[in-house]
C-alpha cells in the first residue's frame, strides 16, 4: 500500500462534519458517499458549501453536480502555510435581471426519509438537496452550510448540516489467517464553534447496510437516495439485500473524556471480503433529537427510543424534575441521510465535470484522472485555453488560462487490466468582472473506447433540447444511448431536454452479421406471435404463440417442416427464418338446463371446449333451491349452490 499522501485507489469520503480519526489500521479503496439534506434554515437557499480543511484540490475526485445547483465551483485558500484548505461550492447562477436561477424551497412540513430520493429530481423543489464530494486524502476537519442572501445579494453561511459521514477502515488480509475487512465508523458532527457546556449536539441515526457484498462496481451518481423501504427503489444497496443493521442511535460527544464519550461513535461490526474485491455499501438515516437535556452539561436524557419511533423509554430525574420519557418526543424530524460505499479493488476511473474558471485568475488544480488499483496512462484530446495544461502522468489539469469562452477535451486512461475509460469535458472560462450565464451541460462519450464519434457535447440554457449523435466506427454498430446506466434510446441521434447537466454514453457493440425473424399465425384468427425481428448472428431468439379463444396452439413450422411444439420456442439466430405458429379451432359443445320444481335457470347456450360455464338457479316464490343433478331430482348430486361453475368438456343437460 502507498503513503497515505497518495492511495493507489481513490479515497471518497463524502464533505459532512465529521473529524477524521487520527489513528486506523489502513485506509479504506475507493469509498463514495452522496447525501441527502434538508433546508432547515427557515428561508430560502441558494448554494451549499464545503469546506474541507488540510488537503489540496488535487484531492478532490468526485462531486455530485446533478441538483438544483449544476457543476460545483472548487477553491483554495493557503493563506495559512501549510494548513491549505479547499472549498466545494454550489451556487446559483444569476438571471440577467440579477436574481437568482436556482434555489432550495423551505419545505412546506416534514420531509420523510423515504421522500429523500425526490432531492435527486430537478422537477421537484420541496425542501432539500442531494449532494456528494470524494476526496483522495484524509481531511483533517470539514465543515457544511447552506448558503442564503443577506439581503443584497450576497451569498452568506446558513444554517448547520445534522448529518454525519462513515469513516471506512481497510484491514488487509493476513497470509492463511483471515480475509481482508472493511469496518465503518460514524461519529456526531462538531459544532461550528467551540461547545459551551460540555456536551455536544445530539442527533439520531439509524444505520442499514447491505446482508452480502458483490464485486460489481459502483458510480458516485448510482449512489443516491431513494426509498429504504421500497424493495424496487433502493439504489443505494447495489443491488444487494439489506437490513436494519442498529435503530435509534445517539450520537453526541462528550468534551470532558478523551475518547469523546460512550455515544461518541457508532462502530460497526467488521465485515469480512471474502473474495478480496467486494464492494459494500451502508445507508445512515438521520434525525433531530428533541428530547429533554441535562441544563448543566448539555447531555441529551432521553437516550432510548420507544417501538413507536417516536418517544423515549423509562422514568429519569432531570434537571429535578421525574419525567416519564415515554410520554416525551425524543425522534424529531429527519434531516437527510448519508449513503456510502467502499470498493477495495476499483478500476481506474474519471471525474464527473470540471468546474468553470476566470481569465487571469489561477485555476484550481484538479485531478481529472482517478486512480485504481493499478497505475495508469493518460491522454488528452482537444483544446484548453492558452496558459493551462493537462499532465498525463499525474492526471492534473492545471494553470492560468489567458483565454476565455468555451473549450471541450476529451481526457482517455488506461490501467491495461480493465476496459479503458474516456470523457469529454467542457471547460468554460468567464472574462474578468463578468459571470457566466446559467447552463446545463451535455457531454458525451462512447462505449466501449474507441467503437465509435459521438458528438453534441456543449452548454446550453436550462430547459432547452440538444441532440447528441453517434458514428460507429468500423467493426462496431450503434446500440443504444444511456444515461446514468440507463437506456435513453435506441436511435444513433438522441434528443433530451437538459433540465440538469448530463452525461450520455454511446453503446457499440461488435458489428456482426443481423437475420431477420418473422413470425406469422395460421390461421390468422387462431392467435398472435410475438418474438420476431433484426437479431444478431448466433444471438438467442425465443418466439411465443398465444391462441385466442376458441384455439389451442398446435405447433411451429419452418416451410411446412415441425420444429418445436412448443408455444415458446427458443433457438440460436443463424439466418432469416419464417416461422409459423399453427393453431387449431377447438370444437364448441351444448349446455341444456331443465327445472325439477318451479324457478327459472340462465347459462345454457354452446361454449367452447375447455372454456368455464356458470348456471344460476333462481327459485319461483314458494320454493327453494335445492340441488343441480345430471338427469333429475334423484339423480347423482353436481352442486348444492345455486350458482354451478364447471369446465365444458361435452355435451351435457343438467
Amino acid at each position: 500500500m502507498k503513503s497515505f499522501a497518495r492511495l493507489p485507489l481513490i479515497l471518497l469520503l463524502l464533505a459532512l462534519a465529521l473529524s477524521v480519526p487520527a489513528a486506523r489500521a489502513s485506509i479504506a479503496y475507493g469509498s463514495i458517499n452522496n447525501f441527502d439534506t434538508v433546508n432547515d434554515t427557515g428561508v430560502e437557499c441558494h448554494g451549499f458549501e464545503i469546506e474541507l480543511d488540510d488537503i489540496h484540490s488535487t484531492d478532490i475526485t468526485y462531486t455530485y453536480d446533478y441538483n438544483h445547483y449544476g457543476t460545483s465551483k472548487i477553491t483554495e485558500d493557503n493563506s495559512v502555510p501549510g494548513h491549505p484548505k479547499v472549498f466545494v461550492r454550489w451556487e446559483s447562477a444569476k438571471n440577467p435581471n440579477g436574481t437568482w436561477a436556482a434555489y432550495t424551497a423551505i419545505p412546506s412540513g416534514t420531509i420523510a426519509a423515504t421522500d429523500g430520493h425526490q432531492f435527486t429530481n430537478p422537477s421537484v423543489n420541496f425542501g432539500g438537496e442531494h449532494f456528494g464530494v470524494g476526496y483522495a486524502a484524509n481531511p483533517t476537519a470539514i465543515q457544511y452550510h447552506w448558503l442564503v442572501d443577506n439581503g443584497s445579494g450576497t451569498l452568506t453561511y446558513g444554517g448547520a448540516v445534522q448529518i454525519s459521514t462513515p469513516a471506512f477502515t481497510y484491514y488487509p488480509p493476513v497470509a492463511n489467517v483471515a480475509p481482508p475487512q472493511v469496518q465503518a465508523v460514524i461519529a456526531p458532527p462538531p459544532p461550528p464553534a467551540a461547545p459551551p457546556k460540555e456536551f455536544g449536539d445530539a442527533l439520531w441515526v439509524k444505520v442499514i447496510k447491505t446482508t452480502s457484498h458483490n464485486n460489481r462496481e459502483i458510480r458516485l451518481r448510482e449512489l443516491v437516495s431513494e426509498d429504504a423501504n421500497h424493495p424496487e427503489k433502493q439504489n443505494w444497496r447495489n443491488g444487494e439485500p439489506d437490513e436494519v443493521e442498529s435503530e435509534w442511535q445517539l450520537l453526541q460527544k462528550d468534551y470532558n473524556q478523551a475518547d469523546g464519550g460512550v455515544n461518541n461513535q457508532v462502530p460497526a461490526a467488521a465485515e469480512d471480503l471474502p473474495h478480496g474485491d467486494e464492494v459494500v455499501t451502508r445507508r445512515y438515516e438521520f434525525y433531530k433529537y428533541t428530547g429533554p437535556f441535562d441544563n448543566e452539561t448539555g447531555e441529551a436524557m432521553g437516550d432510548s427510543v420507544a417501538a413507536d419511533g417516536i418517544h423515549g423509554v423509562g422514568t429519569k430525574t432531570i434537571n429535578g424534575v421525574s419525567i416519564d420519557l415515554a410520554s416525551v418526543s425524543v425522534v424529531g424530524e429527519f434531516t437527510g441521510s448519508q449513503m456510502a460505499a467502499v470498493d477495495v479493488a476499483a478500476p481506474v476511473g474519471l471525474i464527473d465535470h470540471v468546474n468553470d474558471g476566470v481569465i487571469n485568475q489561477p485555476y484550481p488544480a484538479r485531478t481529472l484522472i482517478i486512480q485504481g488499483a493499478l497505475a495508469f496512462t493518460g491522454t488528452m484530446e482537444g483544446a484548453l485555453p492558452a496558459g493551462m495544461k493537462f499532465d498525463p502522468i499525474s492526471g492534473i489539469l492545471s494553470g492560468t488560462p489567458t483565454q476565455s469562452g468555451e473549450f471541450q477535451f476529451r481526457v482517455t486512461a488506461t490501467d491495461w487490466s480493465n476496459p479503458d475509460v474516456s470523457k469529454n469535458y467542457i471547460l468554460r472560462i468567464a472574462n474578468a468582472g463578468a459571470a457566466l450565464a446559467p447552463a446545463s451541460l451535455l457531454d458525451t462519450t462512447s462505449s466501449p473506447v474507441g467503437a465509435g464519434v459521438t458528438a453534441g457535447d456543449g452548454s446550453y440554457a436550462p430547459g432547452s433540447a440538444a441532440t447528441a449523435t453517434a458514428t460507429a466506427n468500423p467493426g462496431y454498430r450503434f446500440s443504444n444511448w444511456t444515461d446514468n446506466g440507463v437506456v435513453v434510446s435506441t436511435s444513433a441521434a438522441y434528443t433530451c431536454v437538459l433540465d440538469v447537466n448530463h452525461t450520455l454514453v454511446a453503446n457499440f457493440v461488435v458489428d456482426v452479421p443481423q437475420w431477420t425473424i418473422v413470425t406469422s399465425a395460421s390461421p390468422i384468427e387462431g392467435g398472435s406471435t410475438s418474438g420476431g425481428g433484426l437479431l444478431d448472428e448466433g444471438s438467442s431468439a425465443t418466439v411465443v404463440a398465444t391462441p385466442a379463444p376458441g384455439y389451442a396452439f398446435a405447433n411451429w413450422t419452418v416451410a411446412g417442416v415441425q420444429v418445436s411444439s412448443s408455444a415458446s420456442y427458443t433457438f440460436a439466430v443463424t439466418g432469416n427464418r419464417a416461422l409459423v405458429a399453427n393453431f387449431t379451432a377447438l370444437p364448441s359443445y351444448t349446455i341444456n338446463t331443465s327445472v325439477s320444481g318451479s324457478g327459472s335457470v340462465s347459462g345454457s347456450g354452446s361454449y367452447v371446449s375447455g372454456s368455464t360455464a356458470t348456471l344460476t338457479a333462481t327459485p319461483a316464490t314458494g320454493y327453494v333451491f335445492w340441488k343441480w343433478t345430471l338427469t333429475s331430482s334423484t339423480g347423482t348430486t353436481l352442486s348444492n349452490s345455486s350458482s354451478y361453475t364447471f369446465t365444458v368438456t361435452g355435451n351435457k343437460t343438467v
